[in-house]
């Protein structure tokens, strides 16, 4: 008798853990379904230039003012994978993410690089309030998002040490920072550039007002 009690006991425990595993993957998965959802929102209307760069399209280099002083290009950390985040002030996410930004910066294993779309007092004032370790540059007028094809902030990069981007999304929370670090199966099988779209996804676009969608300004 007492064998057979625990012999049911261990097949109990068994299922508790088999089911607790099973919860764990689907909401991992309902997880990861909501940041997808959250990104198509944050991207819509979905026209071209307007959903960020796909993996596996080089990462545009660019040259621009830090709120630090002195001016910071992409190319300057070329063999390195880098974090590239969009963000802007008065952007209540983007300052939400700070701390984890600063976490993966202090880490070493890359280099995390902020875009704001500010003017220069602006930034050195969020870079200041968030205590940045990280460089926080400054564009104007939307200049490197429109070459991002990216609008919503926060919005994060994945950029390989070969310059090429292995992942993208919304980054409105250490989870989703989390989904563009472990590419989220967006991660291209090889480091290098695919073709570049000819025509409209490098077009110039007008300033376009932020919005809140769901943890995104």
């Amino acid at each position: 008798m007492n064998a057979l009690l625990l012999i049911s006991c261990g097949l109990l425990w068994v299922a508790v853990l088999f089911l607790g595993f099973l919860l764990l993957g689907t909401l991992r998965a309902v997880g990861l379904l909501r940041w997808q959802l959250e990104q198509l929102e944050a991207t819509t209307p979905n026209r071209a230039g307007r959903g960020g760069l796909k993996p596996g399209q080089p990462a545009p280099d660019f040259t621009l003012p830090s709120a630090a002083g002195g001016e910071v290009s992409l190319r300057e950390f070329a063999g390195r994978p880098v974090l590239l985040v969009f963000v802007q002030a008065g952007c209540g996410p983007c300052r939400a993410i700070a701390p984890e930004l600063n976490r993966l910066a202090r880490g070493g294993e890359l280099r995390v690089v902020a875009v704001s779309n500010a003017d220069p007092a602006a930034a050195r004032e969020w870079a200041r309030e968030v205590g940045a370790e990280f460089p926080v540059l400054v564009q104007e007028r939307w200049r490197v998002s429109k070459r991002y094809e990216v609008y919503a902030t926060p919005f994060a990069f994945l950029i390989g040490a070969g310059g090429v981007v292995r992942s993208a999304g919304i980054a409105g929370s250490r989870e989703h920072l989390g989904y563009v670090l472990a590419g989220a199966g967006n991660t291209p099988g090889q480091d290098h550039a695919e073709p570049e779209q000819a025509g409209a996804a490098r077009k110039a676009e007008g300033s376009i007002p932020a919005r809140e969608v769901s943890g995104v300004c």
